[in-house]
């Protein structure tokens, strides 16, 4: 593998967000050579987004080591759509951005990377590289869309790899000669990305695009994919596409965060607007921790703004099986 230089919410029995407080999750103090990995949900850059708000988010991803984001959109300058219900799409100008307040690696592994088809999708791969935004989840062709990410930070390997359960469509998969996402339903290929990601890394991370969109609890589906991922080595799993926050839940050293809802991207809904940061701690040990930063989506700039609390809705997502929000 080449080496290239990778809610919210807490469930006992109840729906219940741990932030305000960190619970015994949470890192006691601040420790320098800890590994620092700050994650947020989805963001596009449509006209909607007031840019000169972002600025202002720079001080939450100084401590990051990582600062991981799910990139709900094409970088692209052509025209010609995908036939979809939304398209997305937005300039190397908005990579630059988010760049500048410290976001560091993204997600392409979704449906809408692919919303201006194969040009598009190319034109993102190209954005990226030029904006020296790291990316997982896609590339010019299969072998490289499952290569994933490999970090040394402090001395510890991490490796990070780009799932899409939710994609733009069979068109928008990679093959061996055509650009494009990864697949999550080629078990084969997704297994073997996994295995061979854990061979080369102290610390696996996945970032997947899964679930149903409005839901605040994951699916059997979603459950049962991070329990054998885990079991093929995945030390933490980091989940989008559902906008709304979903359950982080650390059990024996693994964490899942089933989705980071949305961050920089336009909702009226408040449960779509609720927001977080979760910043992951990582021992020398590899002992996980982790605590959640509340953030409001500002619903004049679409961007997200320190909060008291987030949205939480009365819900036991262990004695149901789902709950959407139409």
């Amino acid at each position: 593998m080449k080496l290239r230089v990778a809610i919210v919410v807490c469930v006992v029995t109840t729906f219940a967000i741990v932030a305000i407080e960190p619970s015994s999750h949470a890192a006691k103090s601040v420790k320098s050579k800890d590994v620092v990995i700050n994650v947020v949900g989805d963001v596009h850059g449509e006209s909607a987004i007031n840019r000169r708000a972002i600025p202002a988010l720079k001080q939450y991803f100084r401590e990051g080591d990582l600062n991981i984001f799910n990139l709900e959109t094409a970088v692209t300058n052509h025209d010609v759509k995908e036939e979809k219900e939304y398209n997305f799409k937005t300039s190397s100008t908005f990579l630059k951005s988010l760049k500048s307040v410290g976001l560091n690696l993204a997600n392409i592994a979704n449906n809408h990377s692919y919303d201006y088809g194969l040009k598009g999708f190319e034109d993102t791969l190209k954005n990226l590289d030029r904006t020296g935004m790291d990316y997982v989840g896609g590339g010019l062709n299969s072998s490289a869309a499952y290569e994933g990410q490999i970090y040394t930070i402090k001395g510890m390997r991490i490796g990070i790899l780009g799932i899409a359960k939710v994609n733009g469509g069979p068109e928008s998969i990679a093959t061996r000669d055509k650009a494009g996402t990864t697949n999550g339903y080629d078990n084969i290929s997704t297994e073997q990305a996994i295995t061979q990601l854990r061979a080369s890394s102290d610390v696996v991370i996945i970032l997947t695009h899964w679930g149903e969109e409005g839901s605040f609890c994951p699916r059997p589906s979603e459950r049962s994919s991070a329990k054998k991922w885990s079991a093929l080595g995945a030390d933490i799993i980091l989940g989008s596409h559902t906008h709304t926050l979903q359950p982080v839940i650390l059990e024996n050293n693994k964490l899942t965060a089933y989705s980071m809802g949305n961050f920089i991207f336009y909702s009226s809904k408040m449960e779509n607007r609720s927001t977080g940061i979760l910043k992951i701690r990582i021992t020398p040990k590899k002992r996980i921790s982790y605590t959640i930063q509340p953030m409001l989506i500002n619903n004049l700039t679409k961007v997200p703004e320190k909060s008291a609390a987030l949205y939480t809705p009365d819900i036991d997502c262990e004695n149901q099986a789902n709950t959407t929000v139409r």
